[in-house]
Order: C-alpha cells, then sequence, then structure tokens
C-alpha cells in the first residue's frame, strides 16, 4: 500500500495574516514558454567572437561575459546571463545553450562534438562560417523578392484607386447621355459598383485574409500543402541539395559518420517533407542500407550528389565528396538568385506596364466615345 503523507494534529491557528491571490507576477500571465529561433546573423556574430576568445587562450565563462556586450541583436544578448549563470555553476557549454531553447539543435550537437573532441574554437569558427553563408544567402533571396511584391501591391493600389474613384465618375456621365460604355469598361464598373456596395467586406477580407493564409500555413496540413510545393520548385530543389550536402561536409569534418550526421542535419531543412525523409534514411540506415541507396529513393535529390555519395561511401572519402558536392551547389545556387533578381525586374515591369495599360484604355476610351457623341 502507499504510505500516506502524515499530517500535523495540531489546531490551525487564524492569527497569521491573508495572503492576497493577487500578489503575483503580472507578466507570468503572458508567458506562453515560447522561445523565438534566433537570426542567423546573430549565431554567425556569436560564433566568431566565441571562436576568437577561445582560440585566445581565454576561459569560456569570461569568454561568455565579454560577448554578452558585444552582440548586435536583442534576442541573444537577453539570453547571455541565464547562459553565463548555467555555465558558471558547473553545466557544460552544449548543455547550457540547448537549455536556453534558442539555438538550433544543429548548433548544440556540433557543439557537443567540438567539446568532445577539443575543438571548440575550431568547431565555432566553423559554425561562424555556416551561418554567415545562410545569412547571405537568405538576405539575397529576401531582397529578390521584395521588389516584385512592393511593386505588386503598388500596382494592386493603382487599380483599386481607379476602379473605386475614376470610372464610378464616367459611369454617372455616360448614364446622363445615354450613351454606351466600351465593355473592356463596363466591366470595370461592375467590379467597381461591386467593391463600393461592399466596401466593409472587401477591406476586411484584404486585411483578414493574410492572417488567415499564415495560420492555415502554421498548421500541419498547411506545411505538407507548402512542403509538396516548394519541391516543385527547382530553385527550392537546389536549395535542398545545397543545404545538405553543407551540413553533411560540416558535421562529417568534425568526425561523425553519416548515421550519427543525418538526424543533426535534419534541423538545418525548413521543409518538413525533406526533415522526414531524412528521418527516414536514418532509420533505414540502421537497417543495414547504404547512404547513396537510400538518396536514390528521394526525389527531389539530385543525381550527381547520388554517384558522388556512392563513390565516397565505397572509398571511404565521403567527406571529401561532400565537400565537392557542397562547393557545386553552393555556386549554382548563387547564380540562381543573380539570375532570378535580373530576370524579375523586366518580368515586374512587363506585367505592371499591361495591368496600367489595361487601366488607362478603360478610362480613355470612354472619353473618345463621349466625344464623338457630344
Amino acid at each position: 500500500m502507499p504510505i500516506l503523507p502524515q499530517y500535523s494534529k495540531q489546531p490551525l491557528s487564524f492569527d497569521a495574516k491573508p495572503v492576497s491571490i493577487w500578489r503575483r507576477d503580472v507578466g507570468s500571465l503572458f508567458k506562453t514558454g515560447y522561445v523565438p529561433k534566433t537570426p542567423f546573423r546573430e549565431l554567425s556574430v556569436f560564433s566568431r567572437k566565441m571562436s576568437f576568445l577561445l582560440g585566445a587562450g581565454v576561459p569560456i565563462k569570461a569568454a561568455l561575459s565579454i560577448v554578452s556586450e558585444q552582440l548586435p541583436g536583442r534576442g541573444l544578448r537577453r539570453l547571455m546571463p541565464g547562459l553565463t549563470s548555467r555555465v558558471e555553476q558547473g553545466e557544460s557549454f552544449s548543455k547550457a545553450i540547448k537549455g536556453t531553447g534558442a539555438f538550433p539543435a544543429f548548433f548544440c550537437g556540433f557543439i557537443s562534438i567540438g567539446e568532445a573532441t577539443a575543438t571548440l574554437p575550431q568547431v565555432m569558427e566553423q559554425l561562424a562560417d555556416f551561418y554567415d553563408d545562410r545569412a547571405q544567402t537568405r538576405d539575397e533571396l529576401t531582397a529578390a523578392l521584395v521588389y516584385p511584391i512592393v511593386v505588386s501591391l503598388m500596382m494592386l493600389g493603382v487599380i483599386i484607386m481607379a476602379v473605386t474613384f475614376v470610372l464610378p465618375g464616367y459611369s454617372r456621365i455616360f448614364a446622363a447621355t445615354d450613351t454606351p460604355l466600351p465593355a473592356l469598361t463596363s466591366g470595370l464598373i461592375r467590379v467597381s459598383e461591386f467593391m463600393t456596395a461592399n466596401f466593409v467586406l472587401v477591406t476586411v477580407g484584404f486585411f483578414a485574409l493574410p492572417v488567415i493564409l499564415f495560420f492555415l500555413a502554421q498548421s500541419k496540413r498547411g506545411r505538407e500543402v507548402i512542403a509538396a510545393v516548394q519541391l516543385r520548385i527547382p530553385l527550392a530543389r537546389l536549395g535542398v541539395n545545397f543545404r545538405l550536402s553543407q551540413a553533411l561536409y560540416l558535421l562529417l569534418t568534425a568526425g561523425l559518420p553519416v548515421s550519427q550526421a543525418l538526424p543533426l542535419a535534419e534541423d538545418v531543412m525548413d521543409n518538413v517533407r525533406v526533415r522526414r525523409d531524412l528521418s527516414k534514411i536514418s532509420a533505414q540506415m540502421e537497417a543495414g542500407k547504404p547512404f547513396w541507396e537510400n538518396l536514390r529513393e528521394v526525389p527531389y535529390i539530385d543525381p550527381l550528389m547520388i554517384g558522388l555519395a556512392r563513390v565516397g561511401e565505397e572509398a571511404g572519402r565521403m567527406t571529401q565528396t561532400m565537400e565537392k558536392c557542397q562547393v557545386y551547389y553552393s555556386q549554382g545556387y548563387k547564380r540562381a538568385i543573380k539570375r532570378i533578381n535580373k530576370l524579375v525586374e523586366p518580368i515586374i515591369t512587363l506585367v505592371l506596364g499591361v495591368g496600367l495599360g489595361v487601366i488607362m484604355l478603360a478610362v480613355i476610351l470612354p472619353t473618345f466615345e463621349l466625344a464623338t457623341v457630344m
């Protein structure tokens, strides 16, 4: 039988002052336990500074105190006192950064390797290069997407203003003169009348649609759909091959076998389907199936990587072959982003010209019709 706790038989005392149930930290009511992801740029700066200090012989506790005052972003800087405190209390560096919840599993795993092999400064330098490259690539891709998004929004705003405020005036003038409107203008006026009659609904829908799409994208089904669509885009497939070969090369240079490197490489991938496929490959490798044969069953893995993985696995030179892969895909990925930057501007200019041309025709044609009547 379980032993029940023994309670005191002394009579209760009511002399104590009552304790207010409201005496608590109000901020705790809003704590969700969510820790935002640390940006790649902050991870790079943190790793670079730690590598320099540790390589100069500075103890890790002193290095953390120095770095905490030099970080550019607020997110990681806010976590540094807790991280430093954990290390001062005797935790290992890898366990302390994992306990913050703000560092990627790939980062934490690589730090563990550096501690185990007494090569922490070199490992931190490799991480700095890795995340600096990721930050630079993401910045280039973002810059390639910002221009078309801004121009498209501007064009949409011009179209909405023309349809809502300009064309209704033509409608009233032509109704007074009993003159038929051109088909193009008539169609846009119907759109204008609908938007005017349902202005509140259209406005709410315009602002609510991005919010709804965001929450749908965060759902499990939404992530699956986005993952499937991404892997149909050549640039996204190239990015997957680049990130996988880059992560594997970094982990293999630290001395990990492929079977142990794959679970850490999963954390580098943003696509849920890729993560699931890598997890499946890890399970099949534990059953004895070679790595390159598992890669051959994944449709978005480039045949070049499969061939080099086979050569590397059979010759015991996997590190060298993954190095060749990551250099090749890195160059191809960056060339593709630059190509997008060059192609997007003329395409957007063409689309913008066509859209504005349609609006201008819808405005000018009625003017000619009215002139002929009068």
